[in-house]
């Protein structure tokens, strides 16, 4: 789906009303039987020699994910990742606001990163509280994750973003999704190497 909503975005800055499946799927690698079929689950039933209404489409799936309800997040490691991960532009399309950073290292303290100062780790739950942040992006060595994520649960955090090479123990209730990007280069190794042959 996040294929089709980022074709749909495009077509729709283009000024395009309309899209058929097999334009949709030429441009994603799925078959339009496939693509109507996703469509379909979603609610929405192209018409013939038409296809699908784009901006229709594009808010169904941006409901979909909600997408357009606006959720806050902070973020705890201001390293390399950290920083680049707060200056990127992924937050507003993906319906999020970064609200909040933190860290440990005094150095880091009271900078600024994508126009939010940097407090302290130990501030973490009242901050949290006091403005709502529902979401934690976890991007500290392995060795302080789990001492973060519990700072996050602790505080009310409902979902965390782990870039953090380690499997977190959270509460079932907590949701947390592990981006490992080492493993992302492993498979694509792996994907390189089976190509070779």
């Amino acid at each position: 789906m996040e294929l089709y909503l980022d074709m749909l975005q495009q077509l729709q800055s283009e000024g395009r009303a309309h899209v058929t499946s097999s334009e949709i799927g030429a441009v994603t690698g799925v078959s339009p039987e496939k693509v109507r079929q996703d469509l379909f689950r979603l609610g929405s039933e192209g018409k013939p020699k038409v296809g699908y209404e784009v901006a229709q489409l594009t808010a169904l799936i941006r409901s979909a994910f909600d997408l357009d309800s606006p959720k806050k997040a902070c973020i705890v490691g201001l390293g390399n990742l950290g920083r680049a991960l707060a200056a990127s532009a992924i937050w507003s399309g993906a319906g999020f606001t970064l609200a909040a950073a933190f860290d440990r290292d005094p150095s880091v303290i009271g900078t600024e990163v994508a126009g939010i100062r940097v407090r302290s780790v130990a501030e973490i739950f009242g901050v949290v509280k006091a403005e709502g942040i529902v979401v934690g992006v976890i991007a500290v060595p392995a060795a302080a994750a789990q001492e973060t994520a519990d700072l996050m649960v602790n505080a009310g955090i409902q979902a965390i973003w782990n870039f953090a090479p380690v499997k977190l123990r959270t509460p079932e209730h907590v949701v947390v999704e592990n981006q490992s990007l080492a493993w992302g280069l492993i498979t694509l190794s792996h994907a390189m190497k089976s190509q070779i042959r």
